[in-house]
């Protein structure tokens, strides 16, 4: 376990006393407790930015172009074959 030291303005301080008397915590409990909260609120901001830039690649990116070109190479090779057989 790590240790650190913290400096708190004085409004910021007293508005943790008044919650950790009023949580019935301890203060070093209560400052972990809110690290870990915000760390999990970053997290999820960061997972959601990622979503929102592989939902904007996918906006982007054309299914049915792609899958019309599959099918018209497929339809040119079967032509082609088709072709060549009756000659």
């Amino acid at each position: 376990m790590k240790s650190i030291l913290l400096k708190l303005d004085d409004k910021l301080f007293e508005e943790t006393e008044k919650q950790v008397k009023k949580l019935k915590i301890s203060r070093n409990g209560f400052i972990k407790e809110a690290i870990a909260s915000y760390t999990k609120i970053l997290a999820r901001k960061e997972w959601e930015e990622q979503v929102r830039r592989e939902v904007e690649i996918l906006k982007a990116h054309d299914p049915d172009k792609e899958l019309k070109q599959i099918f018209q190479t497929a339809s040119l090779i079967d032509m082609q074959k088709y072709l060549d057989d009756d000659y």
